[in-house]
């Protein structure tokens, strides 16, 4: 995740700069993977296969591997978990936390 931090002295401007392009952000979403048993380091492999997949972790707790996923729209991150993610053999279930 990101932190930004703003100099309160300093004046807000919308614009970002003179040679500004006009390209549409990009959606970000954090996915909370449980594998099959003793599959988490396949998950990891599998995930980081997947080019929208910008991030992948283990960890232990209620989820075994957690991505951070990339894509042009929510309607996009939608399409990349449920068509890539789910579909793997190793992933059991996911939890999906969308980024606003």
């Amino acid at each position: 995740m990101e932190n930004v931090f703003v100099d309160m002295g300093a004046e807000v401007s919308s614009k970002c700069s003179d040679d500004e392009t006009h390209e549409k952000p990009k959606r970000c979403a954090f996915v909370f993977i449980t594998t099959e048993s003793d599959a988490g380091q396949s998950a990891l492999e599998d995930l980081r296969k997947i080019d929208e997949v910008k991030e992948v972790y283990l960890a232990h707790g209620a989820y075994d591997v957690i991505a951070k996923v990339s894509g042009e729209s929510f309607d996009h991150l939608r399409e990349i978990v449920h068509t890539r993610i789910k579909n793997l053999s190793t992933i059991k279930s996911t939890l999906t936390l969308t980024l606003i």
